[in-house]
């Protein structure tokens, strides 16, 4: 295994050890200064890394020329160095001046370079160096960043950029300072040497509340429940990457999510580390005093997993919550390296299996068997058009008919005939890498090699024992007739499959029938903000839940030209046209009047919105108030923000602070993952999240191309599964409509360009402002960002 080795050089005291820590997620500083991992890159290649500090007083102050290294670090004997961190303290001058000579020398040497500074959660104003300056000062390194204790992402990205600097340093390619940050986020694995006393676990297991952008990948767990779309349960929220892209698909899409600050560049972890393979023979040997031999002698790591891996996993005994959040997220996403059939017959095939297991008891068998079909069962309620060719759908009729002559698989068969009949309709299969033969290329019967596969399989369900022929009834085979259909059961809300929230969806699409005038501006200052903020609630709730998981898979994968081939779409683009709406509407409202005391009550009251928005855990909705209230139109209006009373500004920071994209959209991750009862995510940021696992993770990998990173869907899973339980768990009281909230958001006729919105803006307040708005300001827009 090839190795590197990293040096992290710094004064006493800027915080070497610490750094080292933070980077690597270590339950304490290391003891000596030196720490070892395994980095794995997205293509699946292992490096053997090797961190250790070196104090200043190390080198030799009069060196000229190529760096000389000291021979020894922290007592041992250094190794080979190939890159170095070179680490200086914000709060102290003096750490940066003997660091000239290292750098030049470092620089001479063709030693690829990080420059950090520390400490940087201490105010500007007191610190005695300026970052800027001092990156200025040394054009030579490979980038420069500012760290501070509560920015352990910023300090994991540091690591990532001089291992990639190495990396392309050896290949002789040249180094790109400033695409370096960018490649940080490309996903690789670091694996942690873990300490005894923390269990074998990485840090990250511990941590409730770390965000998933420096986190390593890993689901967890939730209740399980029913079959049907209910069964999307809720839970503890699992933790999101981060991406860079937008929310809408076209620029008019965006044009109003782009008020919202864009986050920093995105950076991943894709797995999750594997403890076991540090325990090696040469564990009790000092790390620097290992030879390069002992990394080499170490087995490599398979990278990827077997489709048939997966189907065994799929089946077994669900004994933990990961377990159900596996089945969960596999369902959603085979078919990126599956097809239904494909996945079928590896089902059937197991039953036929488990049949032929002479070793199990009877009940064993059984207890086999019911898992399995459990398993289809859910398959059938969630994915119904995975059975639409005819090939599958046919395979399934006869599936259906075998259970249906076993008394115990009765209540599954009666399910998914109920399921068939009704749901299977059509397979809307535009942009999933597997798919069933086409319709005009498959016989509706299968080709017989299939048939008798399935003949076979099918089998299996009769168990010729006596026991079981004592227990069997006449009449049980006639009872799938009086069975209930479980597929289409009632419910105690109103809305209870995609269908029906999709039909309701479709009347909510706007009408502009109704002048947006002064008389609309009366009736909206009557309604109580509360009543306002409930609809914005309905209406977002009932867009949410008529969206797919799968689609929004597809919304960030699918190219335009197959976005429009693909019609379950129409459900997300509604939900992002619907979001730009409500931003629009915000700045029409706020802008109708002439005068600034008529403006600012309507200011304050949008932002009673937004706060009542917070309470109802409404994220997306406060987010399309918050883009409207941050764009420029309305936050240049300093007279009018002069007008609004300090406690509602007050109010509305603790709202407006959560949609703020600084520290990775932080607060609102953390809001997000402890809210509880309904919940309605902020699609943007979920989707940008999906754009770039998506985007940077292959499927396949190995040196074959034949393995499936399941990694990456590990990360798409802690996604879609908070998503997915949201959409278990619906609002009360959804038929309570307020019809004169309603009317004023969907059906006011409004002004949609965004140039003319700003010449209204400069019509009421031509100087953005006058008396004590340049004193607002300073106040204010730290909440509102506008020109």
């Amino acid at each position: 295994m090839e190795t590197i080795t990293i040096a992290v050089i710094g004064a006493n005291g800027v915080g070497k050890s610490a750094f080292i820590q933070r980077a690597l997620k270590l339950p304490r500083m290391p003891n000596q200064g030196l720490v070892a991992f395994n980095w794995t890159e997205f293509d699946g290649s292992q490096r053997a890394v090797t961190v250790f500090e070196v104090d200043l007083e190390a080198f030799d102050m009069e060196m000229n020329g190529p760096i000389r290294w000291p021979k020894q670090a922290n007592g041992q004997m250094a190794p080979p160095v190939d890159g170095a961190l070179v680490l200086y303290d914000v709060m102290n001058k003096d750490s940066i001046n003997p660091l000239s000579q290292t750098l030049s020398s470092l620089s001479v040497s063709n030693y690829p370079m990080v420059l950090v500074a520390t400490k940087c959660d201490n105010p500007e104003d007191v610190r005695e160096l300026d970052t800027a300056s001092v990156a200025a000062a040394y054009p030579a390194v490979v980038a420069n960043f500012s760290i501070s204790a509560n920015t352990p992402n910023t300090t994991r990205e540091c690591l990532q950029v001089i291992l990639r600097a190495i990396v392309a340093n050896r290949r002789g390619d040249k180094v790109d300072p400033a695409s370096q940050r960018r490649r940080a986020a490309s996903a690789a694995n670091l694996e942690l040497l873990i300490d005894v006393n923390n269990n074998g676990r990485p840090e990250s297991v511990h941590s409730k509340h770390s965000r998933a952008s420096s986190d390593l990948s890993m689901l967890r767990g939730f209740p399980s429940n029913s079959n049907d779309r209910d069964s999307y349960y809720r839970g503890s929220s699992a933790r999101s990457p981060r991406a860079p892209s937008g929310f809408g698909t076209d620029e008019a899409m965006n044009s109003t999510l782009g008020q919202l600050r864009q986050p920093a560049d995105p950076f991943y972890v894709v797995d999750e580390s594997d403890v076991d393979s540090f325990h090696t023979s040469t564990e009790d040997v000092p790390i620097l005093q290992r030879n390069e031999d002992s990394f080499a002698e170490r087995p490599p790591k398979t990278v990827g997993v077997t489709f048939d891996e997966l189907v065994d996993k799929l089946l077994a005994p669900r004994m933990t919550r990961a377990d159900n959040n596996f089945a969960d997220i596999f369902l959603c996403l085979y078919r990126k390296f599956a097809a239904p059939g494909q996945l079928f017959a590896a089902i059937l095939a197991r039953l036929e299996r488990a049949k032929e297991d002479k070793s199990d008891h009877y009940l064993t068998k059984k207890a086999t068997q019911m898992r399995i079909i459990e398993v289809v069962a859910r398959w059938v309620s969630l994915y119904p058009g995975d059975f639409a060719r005819p090939t599958t759908k046919k395979t399934l009729e006869r599936f259906i008919i075998h259970l249906a002559s076993e008394p115990a698989f009765i209540a599954a068969a009666s399910q998914m005939r109920g399921q068939l009949e009704t749901s299977v309709m059509e397979d809307d299969d535009t942009g999933w890498a597997q798919a069933d033969d086409p319709p005009e290329d498959t016989s509706v019967t299968g080709s017989p090699s299939q048939s008798q596969d399935l003949e076979a399989s099918l089998q299996s369900l009769n168990v010729d024992d006596q026991m079981l022929a004592e227990i069997r009834r006449p009449s049980q085979v006639s009872e799938l007739s009086q069975a209930p259909d479980y597929g289409s059961g009632e419910t105690n809300y109103q809305y209870h499959t995609y269908e029906d929230y999709e039909r309701e969806a479709a009347r909510m699409v706007p009408q502009s029938n109704l002048p947006l005038n002064k008389l609309r501006y009366q009736i909206f200052m009557e309604i109580n903000p509360d009543e306002i903020a409930e609809e914005i609630t309905r209406i977002d709730w009932v867009m949410f839940s008529s969206v797919r998981i799968r689609d929004w898979v597809r919304h960030v994968s699918l190219k335009e030209s197959e976005k429009e081939r693909c019609r379950s779409l129409k459900n997300a683009n509604r939900l992002i046209s619907h979001f730009n709406h409500v931003a629009k509407w915000v700045q029409n409202m706020i802008l109708i009047r002439d005068k600034a005391k008529h403006r600012a009550p309507c200011l304050e009251k949008f932002m009673s919105i937004a706060h009542k928005l917070r309470k109802l855990n409404n994220y997306n909705g406060l987010g399309a108030v918050v883009a409207g209230l941050q764009n420029a139109n309305i936050a240049r209006l300093h007279a009018t923000q002069a007008l609004v009373s300090r406690d509602v500004w007050k109010q509305y920071q603790s709202a407006e602070t959560l949609m703020l994209s600084t520290k990775s959209n932080g607060a609102y991750r953390m809001a997000w993952e402890n809210s509880r009862g309904p919940r309605i995510p902020y699609m943007a940021l979920h989707r940008r999240d999906l754009t770039a696992t998506e985007g940077m993770n292959k499927t396949f990998v190995g040196p074959n191309g034949d393995r499936i990173n399941w990694q990456k869907f590990e990360i798409l899973g802690e996604i879609l599964l908070p998503i997915m339980k949201s959409q278990g768990a619906p609002y009360p009281n959804l038929n309570k409509k307020h019809e004169s909230s309603r009317e004023l958001i969907l059906d006011c006729r409004m002004e949609l360009d965004d140039d003319a919105l700003y010449q209204r803006s400069k019509v009421v307040e031509p100087t953005g402002g006058v008396g004590g708005a340049t004193d607002l300001k300073k106040k204010t827009m730290g909440f509102l960002r506008g020109s």
